[in-house]
């Protein structure tokens, strides 16, 4: 059974050119990281499809090849990575970790809490904390 799963997504990952992957990836994460498309809230696969002018599926293809992961890893990775910055920012200090999981792109207050804890294993309030310690 197993077996049959990796051949699933061994041929999966073979329906696509190493250098359409490339380039594909590239794009995504042009438009991901550079164009900041993580910040809006429910940014999908398909739209991003779209705006490049292929389908969904390569894309995901494309992101599994190049990140082990998926295209919502992708995004939260993006937005984590901004969260940090702004709770470790004396800039955004009046700002409640809410409200910066918001600006970053998380769609709930759950979403944000539930990503920032698997990656960082405690709440983003204390994480600002313990940055503020040191």
């Amino acid at each position: 059974m197993n077996s049959e799963i990796g051949k699933k997504q061994k041929n999966s990952h073979a329906r696509i050119n190493n250098d359409v992957s490339d380039v594909l990836f590239t794009k995504i994460i042009e438009i991901i990281a550079l164009e900041k498309a993580y910040r809006k809230p429910n940014y999908t696969a398909a739209q991003l499809a779209k705006e490049l002018n292929t389908n969904p599926r390569y894309i995901s293809v494309a992101i599994a090849t190049h990140t082990d992961g998926n295209f919502n890893q992708l995004l939260n990775s993006y937005r984590l990575r901004e969260a940090y910055h702004m709770l470790r920012s004396s800039k955004y200090r009046s700002l409640s970790a809410e409200k910066i999981g918001m600006m970053c792109g998380f769609a709930s207050r759950q979403a944000f809490y539930l990503a920032f804890h698997r990656e960082q294993h405690m709440t983003p309030r204390q994480f600002r904390l313990k940055e503020m310690e040191g």
